[in-house]
């Protein structure tokens, strides 16, 4: 069953100059609200509302919306009989126990399980993360894609950078709507400093184009003109969940960078002082 995305996102076409733009409301206040599988419309709500990545998210969903099932998130306590095989692997443990979600970007699916001390719900902030997961590119796989199909983003440039991109664009999007954060389990820390390096340095412009475009030669061709292939260094470390390495990486590639700058103009010399100085 799927939705149609002319009725679910009148709320946010308002927000593009009509006269209600100012009534829109996010549907949750707080990331540690519990959201249960009837819910997950209002993911969707969310994505498409106010952020600085609604022009990246609109035309993908008013696209791709209706290739998104109705009932696309679901809450699970059996990994075995509730999570197709080929993912079954993808889920990850804490203390024994099962943690996080993952994404069929075949059927376009998030599958989650129960959030700690709660009963067939998750947690806004987790299910956001993997609704994010699945507007990335591409929403709708190629026939190329694997069974087990990454978006391109992450596929590119490793775990660290995508699960850092993902929660970045999550943050970015609860903060713009004032939905305050979940203060426990924080599982994707790691990655989003270095994230938040890449961004402010590249552009969110750029960034955005490659997560949600699939623009990656073109944000890899940036990286690449000013830190080399040593931006790998930084994406390495950041899978690796080395953060202080990573982000130190960043500052000796600024520092190389801003030292070639300064270098390249003829030593010694100072601009000569302006007519109009000179008459002062």
């Amino acid at each position: 069953m799927y939705f149609r995305t002319n009725v679910e996102l009148r709320p946010q076409r308002a927000l593009l100059g009509q006269p209600d733009a100012k009534q829109y409301q996010p549907p949750f206040t707080k990331g540690g609200e519990a959201i249960g599988e009837s819910d997950g419309p209002k993911l969707l709500t969310i994505l498409t509302g106010p952020s600085a990545y609604q022009g990246y998210i609109l035309p993908i969903v008013t696209k791709h919306g209706s290739t998104i099932p109705k009932n696309f998130l679901r809450i699970i306590t059996n990994v075995e009989s509730q999570v197709p095989k080929p993912l079954q692997g993808l889920f990850t443990k804490s203390e024994g126990k099962l943690v996080g979600g993952t994404i069929d970007r075949w059927t376009r699916t998030i599958y989650t399980v129960e959030a700690p001390g709660l009963r067939d719900a998750t947690r806004v902030q987790y299910a956001l993360h993997e609704a994010v997961h699945v507007l990335a590119h591409p929403v709708v796989p190629p026939k190329s894609c694997p069974r087990i199909c990454v978006g391109t983003f992450q596929g590119e440039y490793g775990t660290g950078f995508g699960e850092g991109a993902t929660q970045v664009i999550t943050e970015a999007i609860m903060d713009a709507q004032k939905i305050s954060r979940y203060y426990r389990d924080q599982p994707y820390e790691a990655f989003t400093a270095p994230v938040r390096e890449i961004i402010r340095i590249f552009s969110l412009d750029k960034f955005a184009r490659a997560y949600f475009r699939g623009e990656i030669d073109e944000f890899t061709k940036i990286m690449e003109a000013r830190w080399g292939n040593a931006w790998r260094n930084v994406a390495n470390f950041t899978s690796a969940k080395d953060t202080k390495r990573a982000l130190a990486e960043i500052k000796r590639l600024e520092d190389a960078h801003q030292h070639r700058l300064w270098n390249r103009g003829p030593k010694g010399d100072f601009p000569s002082p302006s007519r109009f100085s000179r008459i002062a």
